[in-house]
């Protein structure tokens, strides 16, 4: 038997958390409204159509060779929440983030490292996996197999020792490519 409580035990703390890297970032006006599954902060979207009401619709990247938009909706505490409580629910106007190569630049939690990868540096690339809804980070001079033909592709400019308490989830600082 399913139990409500038992449902936030499970998921306490698990969604992705970040922040924004600059003060003014452009965004997709008037942002969009997600349609099919629930999006942690700072992961990547994609457009997916309009509702009845013609607001733009945005669903998680489905293939990692498309371009996207980071999603970065900013929370509304009520009652005191962790920061990592919050996502982004199906039905919630969500703000996107274009992707200004060498401009954007933003913190995430939501990051793996590629095989052969013992520590995140300065330098190190990354790139948003569709499938594991992670950026995958790796060595420059030998990146993941799929980061050649990635869309959505980074430079690490802060490691976690660097962004360390920002959120009570190590977070790494990512600038667009």
């Amino acid at each position: 038997m399913a139990s409500t409580y038992l449902d936030a035990i499970m998921t306490e703390g698990t969604h992705g958390v970040g922040s924004l890297n600059g003060l003014k970032v452009r965004t997709l006006a008037r942002g969009a409204v997600v349609s099919t599954a629930d999006v942690d902060n700072f992961t990547i979207v994609e457009l997916a159509g309009f509702n009845d009401d013609g607001e733009q619709l945005c669903k998680q990247l489905s293939d990692t060779k498309n371009k996207g938009y980071i999603i970065a909706t900013p929370e509304q505490r009520y009652l005191n929440e962790d920061i990592s409580h919050f996502y982004n629910a199906v039905g919630d106007h969500v703000r996107l983030v274009l992707q200004e190569e060498g401009y954007t630049r933003f913190e995430t939690s939501t990051y793996s490292k590629n095989t052969g990868l013992t520590t995140i540096k300065q330098g190190n690339v990354a790139h948003f996996d569709a499938t594991t809804k992670k950026y995958i980070v790796s060595d420059a001079t030998s990146a993941h197999a799929d980061y050649a033909t990635a869309g959505n592709k980074y430079v690490v400019v802060a490691d976690e020792d660097e962004c360390a308490g920002n959120f009570n989830q190590p977070t790494i600082r990512l600038m667009c490519q």
